[in-house]
């Protein structure tokens, strides 16, 4: 039992390991969302069934769900058509020079046997009898032979002529009587001796034969075209198949059949659930790819994974929920905005339109509905991909119900639909675009707080200085808040120049300091010409109290509950700096200190955006303490400053490069240019740091204090 335990136990630790797999992950995400879409589209696209025989008496109207084509009358109608189309004939003219060739030499038999002097008549009768190939009386042969060579040659000029009138006009199988019965009216017209006559109407019916062959090809395409040419009869949506309360016949059953209705037919049911599965596969890949090639930083992140597919699931779950009021209430708006503020405004114009793919399907494969809800998401995108505070979200749904509305609107002019009617649906999109606002403003804070996401809108509102930490840092600490506030303005134009989120920045640089807040009168900017606390304290305790702050600010945070990410910016504002001012004086006074009890604990700043907080927290306040700065002294020390944090590998991680450091250089000295005019300095340190090119630590401004 206990060698059982222990692998079953290892099972566990394994299943539990290969969870916790980045990879894995991924894969049971993946999964997750095409289950989860693809069964949501398949419950709602598949027809219902019906078990129906011919005689049953139905309880209720089978109303067709959907456009079809009724094949079985369209396939009646052709055949009709098919039916009606005559059978195309060609003139055969070798038909018509065999027939002449055999009356030439029919004639030219009976000149040769007259010119037989030597023979009796018996004997000529008998040998023209043998020679001709034509079913003849004997009485003809007598009449060939009997009369004279003028008569023999009108007979065969006339004979021809008839013969070659009946069969131009083509002789087709079944109208060979009809042509034969012509032959003889032309012949009784004939001014001839009767015997001559009844022999000319006898060769000509003898040798006469149908010469007009069926062309089937010209016949086949013929018939091809005539059923191609028939209306396919439609069966429109909402149109009643089969009555209530009427006997099913068997056409109304085939018709069920056809149009896959049946219960006992689960054809197209396979049919269906294979497209629809392949459908969401390819859009799912469409979308990975795509967050894999440009934005790595999301697809490497399972939780925002896991965000995106909750948000599309949500929206077009709520589009099933809301079509059976009207199809022109769908809040795929809703999702767009809502991606738009949580990941990001390009992730969510692809994610807008595979929801509208989806939900046209859902709609019964009617685009025209997911058209005008993909026209107006695109609106809520744009409109929400700057905004500066919640409201902007309500304006975002009124422009985009708009939208809808002017959509709308267009359709029903182009398919000439009663005015009423338009606008019925009309309203119908406004009211689209309002729901999309309110569910979007109404789940923004569970998606904010359930999964750590920071929003432009929430930075905004931690931005505001009516907050509860900023008031408190204002009234007790307020050097830190002014202090904080100029880090912010250079961190914004800083971000900015290199392409960074310049809001997170500012917002980031607002809260940096508040650990002051617990002991606000050790940092310099606090003290207002106050005796200085660090000046009775041993190097290493004011060392401890400095790097302190930080703790005591992930302290406060946690208490006020900021975001994470503005809790990275107070914890690696200063990433493993020393504290060089107490650092020196405790050198001073003992030789053996340590390097590492004075620098802060890190980790180094991760982000571009918390790297420029770095390095404008310690520009600001070297600059402050500048005596009569210049443009050339501030740019200077900026450049200075920047050159000692690189060296140091305070930037290792952070992922700035050359380029971006000259800009931020830049951008600090067109600020703090303007910000900066002459200014007390700090007599004996600050010009020994200028002499050396060095400057003090953001923290450590003079022997007095720090900031």
């Amino acid at each position: 039992m206990s060698l059982d335990l222990k692998r079953d136990n290892r099972r566990i630790i394994m299943k539990i390991k290969l969870l916790q797999n980045n990879k894995a992950q991924k894969v049971l995400l993946g999964l997750i969302f095409f289950l989860s879409i693809t069964s949501l589209v398949i419950t709602n696209a598949l027809p219902k069934k019906y078990d129906l025989k011919v005689g049953d008496v139905l309880q209720e109207d089978i109303i067709a769900e959907k456009e079809a084509i009724d094949t079985i009358a369209t396939k009646k109608l052709q055949e009709a058509a098919a039916e009606s189309v005559p059978q195309k004939y060609t003139l055969d003219q070798t038909v018509v020079k065999e027939v002449k060739a055999q009356l030439t030499e029919l004639f030219e038999n009976v000149r040769e046997i007259r010119s037989k002097d030597y023979l009796d008549i018996k004997e000529k009768a008998k040998i023209l009898k043998e020679n001709v190939t034509l079913s003849l009386s004997n009485e003809s042969y007598l009449t060939f032979l009997n009369m004279d060579l003028v008569q023999l040659k009108e007979l065969e000029t006339i004979t021809k002529a008839v013969i070659e009138t009946v069969m131009d006009s083509g002789i087709k199988d079944d109208s060979i009587d009809r042509a034969k019965a012509f032959v003889i009216e032309e012949f009784k017209k004939v001014n001839l001796p009767q015997n001559v006559k009844s022999l000319g109407m006898e060769i000509a019916i003898s040798v006469i034969k149908p010469n007009m062959v069926l062309d089937r090809e010209a016949t086949e395409k013929g018939i091809k075209m005539a059923m191609e040419a028939v209306e396919p009869v439609k069966i429109s949506k909402g149109q009643v198949l089969i009555e209530k309360g009427k006997p099913v016949t068997a056409e109304q059953l085939a018709l069920l059949k056809e149009l896959g209705l049946l219960a006992q037919d689960n054809r197209v049911n396979l049919t269906i659930i294979s497209g629809i599965s392949l459908l969401v596969l390819i859009l799912e890949l469409i979308l990975g790819y795509y967050i894999y090639f440009y934005f790595r930083n999301y697809y490497d992140n399972n939780i925002d994974l896991l965000l995106l597919t909750i948000v599309i699931f949500s929206t077009l779950a709520l589009s099933v929920i809301f079509k059976h009021i009207s199809p022109f209430l769908l809040p795929l708006a809703a999702g767009g905005m809502l991606i738009t503020v949580l990941l990001n405004p390009q992730i969510a114009l692809v994610s807008l339109f595979i929801m509208s793919i989806i939900t046209g399907i859902l709609m019964g494969n009617e685009f025209s509905y997911s058209m005008m809800s993909v026209l107006g998401g695109i609106i809520g995108i744009l409109f929400t991909s700057k905004i500066s505070q919640r409201p902007d979200l309500t304006k975002a749904g009124g422009v985009v119900g708009l939208v809808n509305s002017l959509v709308i609107l267009c359709v029903g002019l182009l398919d000439h639909l009663p005015w009423i009617e338009i606008a019925r649906n009309a309203f119908w999109g406004m009211l689209a675009g309002i729901l999309s606002s309110i569910l979007t403003v109404g789940t923004l804070p569970f998606f904010e707080n359930a999964f750590g996401v920071t929003t432009s809108v929430r930075l905004l509102e931690l931005s505001n200085p009516n907050q509860p930490l900023l008031r408190k840092l204002l009234v007790e600490a307020p050097g830190t808040y002014h202090h904080s506030i100029i880090v912010g303005n250079l961190a914004e134009a800083a971000a900015e120049a290199v392409g960074g989120d310049s809001l997170l920045a500012r917002v980031g640089a607002t809260y940096h300091d508040i650990g002051k807040l617990k002991r606000p009168y050790f940092f310099i900017e606090n003290q207002f010409a106050q005796e200085n606390p660090h000046d009775k304290l041993n190097p290493s305790l004011s060392a401890l109290i400095i790097v302190s702050h930080i703790k005591d600010g992930l302290e406060l945070a946690k208490q006020y509950k900021l975001p994470r990410i503005i809790m990275d910016f107070i914890a690696q504002h200063h990433g493993t700096s020393l504290l060089t001012y107490f650092y020196s004086k405790a050198l001073s006074q003992e030789k053996t200190t340590e390097e590492v009890s004075f620098r802060y604990d890190g980790p180094k700043p991760q982000t571009k955006e918390i790297a420029i907080i770095m390095l404008a927290d310690s520009v600001e306040a070297a600059v402050r303490s500048m005596n009569k700065p210049t443009p050339g002294k501030i740019d200077g020390l900026i450049r200075q400053i920047i050159k000692e944090k690189l060296a140091d590998g305070q930037l290792d991680e952070s992922n700035l490069t050359l380029k971006d450091l000259d800009k931020i250089a830049n951008a600090f000295s067109k600020v703090l240019t303007g910000i900066f005019h002459n200014r007390i300095e700090y007599p004996e340190k600050v010009k020994e740091l200028e002499r050396k090119g060095k400057y003090v630590n953001g923290d450590n401004k003079q022997s007095a204090g720090c900031n």
